[in-house]
C-alpha cells in the first residue's frame, strides 16, 4: 500500500506549490543516497519523496490525486501512458550513478497482460437497530471504470493500436554502454511504448489511451442482520475496472455502528442499566423497559437489590450466522434520595427503627463485582 504523498513530504493538503517545493528540497538533501550511504533504504526513500513531489507539484496530477488517490494516477492518463513523464531525467541520473532503472526495471511501464482492477474501500455508519435487523444503504464510490468511449481499448479505432517499432512488441530494449571499465549491456523498459509493447497512434479523447476513466457510481449495500461494529462486507467485482481484460477489483464496505443512548453491546447480548427508586426496589415495581422490539413491561420483585440482573431471553441482537438471538441483561441501580426535609428524615428514621437487620439479609453474592463490571466495562 503506497503512502500518502502529503504525509511523505510532511505538508498539509492545502499546502501551496512553494511550500511543497521547499519541503521536497529539504527531504532530498537529507535522503540523497550520496549523503546517506550508511542507510540501505536511502535510495527507496529518496525515490518515494521524488515521486510525491512530481505529483503534488503538478496542478493536474495533484487534482486527480486529491480526487481519486493513487488509483486515479495509474489509470487516468494524466501522468502519461502508465507513468510519470517528469521522472525521466531523474531516473536517468539514477541509472548513471547506480547502474539500474530507478523503478526496478519497469520505469513508467506496466504489465502487457491482463491486470486486475483496484480493490476499494468505503465506510458507512449505521444505528444499533439497523445492525440488529439489517438494512440497505446506498454508498457513492469514486473509481476507475472501463472507458465508456473506447470500451477499454485505449482508442476508438483498433487499427491505430500498433506494435511498437522500437522494441518489436517485447516492451524491453537492450542498451550498450561504454565506460572506463569496459562495455556494458543493459536491458530496460522501452522508452517509446513504456513497456506495453504497443502504441496508440490515435488515443481515445476520454481516457487518453489508458482504457479506464474516473467516474462515480452509487451502489446499494445489503447490510446483514447481526453485523457488528468494525466488520466489513465484500462486494465482489464492484471495485476498479481491470486493465486489458483483467478482472475488476472488489469493494470493501467497513461498517461502523453508532453508540446507542440506552444499550451497550457485547457480542450479541445487550446490557441496560435500570434506575429504581429506593421505594420501588423495596416494594417491587412493574416498569416499562426499552428493547430493540419496542417497550416491554417487566416485573421486579419486592426487595430487589442494587446490582441484581434480570435477563430477558432472546431480546438481544440476532446471530449473524445461524438462527436465534442474544439476551438482554437489565442491571438494577437503586437510587437513594438526597436533600431531604425534616419531615422526610423523620419518616426514614421511623422506618429504620422498626426494621431489624433481618430485613437486610440475603443480598445477592457478588453484587459489587457486577456493578463494577457494568459501569467500568
Amino acid at each position: 500500500m503506497k503512502r500518502d504523498y502529503y504525509e511523505i513530504l510532511g505538508v498539509t493538503r492545502d499546502a501551496d506549490t512553494q511550500r511543497i517545493k521547499k519541503a521536497y528540497r529539504a527531504l532530498a538533501r537529507r535522503l540523497h543516497p550520496d549523503v546517506n550511504g550508511h542507510d540501505p533504504d536511502a535510495e527507496e526513500k529518496f525515490k518515494e519523496a521524488t515521486e510525491a513531489y512530481e505529483v503534488l507539484s503538478d496542478p493536474e496530477k495533484r487534482r486527480i490525486y486529491d480526487a481519486y488517490g493513487h488509483a486515479g494516477l495509474r489509470g487516468s492518463g494524466a501522468a502519461g501512458a502508465g507513468g510519470f513523464g517528469g521522472f525521466t531525467d531523474i531516473a536517468d541520473i539514477f541509472e548513471t550513478f547506480f547502474g539500474g532503472d530507478l523503478f526496478g526495471g519497469a520505469r513508467g511501464g506496466r504489465p502487457r497482460g491482463p491486470a486486475p482492477g483496484d480493490d476499494l474501500a468505503v465506510e458507512i455508519e449505521i444505528e444499533l437497530e439497523e445492525a440488529a435487523f439489517g438494512v440497505k444503504k446506498d454508498v457513492e464510490v469514486a473509481l476507475l471504470d472501463t472507458c465508456p468511449e473506447c470500451g477499454g481499448a485505449g482508442s476508438k479505432d483498433p487499427s491505430s493500436i500498433r506494435t511498437c517499432p522500437e522494441c518489436g512488441g517485447s516492451g524491453r530494449v537492450r542498451t550498450v554502454r561504454r565506460t572506463a571499465f569496459g562495455q556494458f549491456v543493459q536491458t530496460g523498459t522501452c522508452a517509446v511504448c513504456r513497456g506495453l509493447g504497443e502504441m496508440v497512434v490515435e488515443p481515445c479523447p476520454v481516457c487518453q489511451g489508458a482504457g479506464r476513466a474516473p467516474r462515480r457510481k452509487v451502489l446499494t449495500v445489503d447490510v446483514p442482520a447481526g453485523i457488528a461494529n468494525g466488520q466489513r462486507i465484500r462486494l465482489s467485482g464492484e471495485g476498479g475496472a481491470g486493465e486489458r481484460g483483467g478482472r475488476p477489483g472488489d469493494l470493501y464496505v467497513h461498517v461502523s455502528v453508532a453508540p446507542h443512548p440506552h444499550f451497550e453491546r457485547q457480542g450479541d447480548d445487550l446490557y441496560y442499566r435500570l434506575d429504581l427508586t429506593m421505594v420501588q426496589a423495596a416494594l417491587g415495581a412493574r416498569v416499562s423497559l426499552p428493547t430493540l422490539d419496542g417497550e416491554e413491561e417487566v416485573e421486579f420483585a419486592p426487595g430487589t437489590q442494587p446490582g441484581e440482573v434480570k435477563v430477558l431471553r432472546g431480546r438481544g441482537v440476532p446471530h449473524l450466522r445461524g438462527g436465534g438471538r442474544g439476551d438482554m441483561h437489565v442491571l438494577v441501580n437503586v437510587m437513594i434520595p438526597r436533600n431531604l426535609n425534616d419531615h422526610q428524615r423523620e419518616i426514614l428514621q421511623e422506618l429504620d427503627e422498626c426494621c431489624g437487620m433481618e430485613h437486610y439479609n440475603g443480598r445477592p453474592e457478588g453484587v459489587f463485582h457486577r456493578l463494577k463490571s457494568f459501569f467500568t466495562g
